[in-house]
């Protein structure tokens, strides 16, 4: 993918693929030299941030390139080969697109809040949706370019992007709708008033409907937010006290809870770990912002009651 774009001239993330540690080496001593030492290391082929590290030296990235490599991932593949990437400071962005023959447009931008806890590096806490304006249409014009570049023409596509030294370079983009088992459906559905799915299906199947889409979303109709959920600890989930008050805050609209008591409950560090997804959307960005507030102090204080 980023070899694809590098040639038709679009930014891309350096970045090696590597089957044996001495080709792992050799990027990042001979190629990427990075100053201060920062290499990210992942699976090709998984998802939800699953064994994706940050690694600050070179013995880090050594174990970390040994336990990935043949492990059976979360998506029941084992990795042959280990992803290497410079890592990329900046705020990252989602880019949910639909294409026509080759016409694409943004079905949704979201922001991402990903953060180090739990001695990993990339856990979720969640993503907000975002108009388009200021340099989030650089964005979404990087990201068209992306599409061309890969030939992606028609259906939808999920892009991860970040800004970087003042510039968008990809992440990774997928062929696919936005992955979280949906759960932004909701959101979207009421902050843009439409969603990536349904204009997907437009795109296949009724170019009227596509032809009416805006090109992005440029104003929102409401704030919202998917709120990921963290677990700080591990152990057997006794009771959830934290989830009443949380469907009663004024920003609530849904909740998706994956564990129950009597569940072994473990510490967040990527998509598979996380307990639950809470959904919220207001008129009042300052009211979501609050009731976001609160559910953080309650993983804190005990969200979830853990023996």
């Amino acid at each position: 993918m980023g070899e694809t774009l590098r040639l038709a001239g679009v930014r891309a993330v350096k970045q090696v693929k590597a089957k044996t540690w001495a080709e792992a080496e050799a990027f990042i001593t001979q190629d990427l030299k990075p100053e201060p030492f920062e290499v990210v290391l992942k699976p090709l082929e998984s998802a939800g941030t699953e064994d994706v590290v940050l690694c600050l030296s070179i013995e880090e990235a050594k174990r970390t390139f040994d336990g990935i490599l043949g492990k059976i991932n979360g998506l029941g593949i084992q990795n042959d080969a280990v992803l290497l990437q410079e890592y990329l400071e900046g705020d990252e962005y989602v880019v949910d697109t639909v294409s026509r023959n080759g016409e694409h447009k943004v079905a949704a931008i979201w922001k991402y809040d990903k953060r180090r806890v739990n001695n990993a590096a990339f856990v979720y806490f969640g993503l907000s949706m975002v108009p388009a304006e200021g340099i989030i249409n650089e964005m979404i014009d990087y990201q068209f370019r992306v599409l061309d570049a890969l030939g992606i023409r028609n259906g939808p596509a999920h892009g991860e992007v970040k800004f970087c030294h003042g510039s968008p370079v990809l992440i990774e983009v997928g062929s696919r709708c936005h992955g979280g088992e949906g759960a932004w459906v909701p959101i979207a559905n009421i902050c843009v008033g439409y969603n990536q799915v349904t204009a997907a299906v437009d795109s296949i199947l009724d170019g009227e409907a596509f032809a009416k889409l805006t090109d992005r979303p440029r104003k929102l109709l409401a704030y919202g937010c998917e709120a990921m959920l963290v677990s700080y600890k591990n152990g057997v989930l006794k009771s959830t006290p934290g989830i009443a008050e949380i469907e009663k805050m004024p920003a609530f609209l849904k909740k998706e809870i994956f564990v129950a008591p009597g569940d072994n409950m473990r510490q967040t560090v990527d998509m598979f770990t996380t307990p639950g997804s809470i959904m919220l959307t207001h008129k009042d960005r300052n009211v979501l912002e609050g009731s976001l507030a609160r559910i953080r102090e309650l993983e804190v204080e005990g969200l979830f009651e853990v023996e």
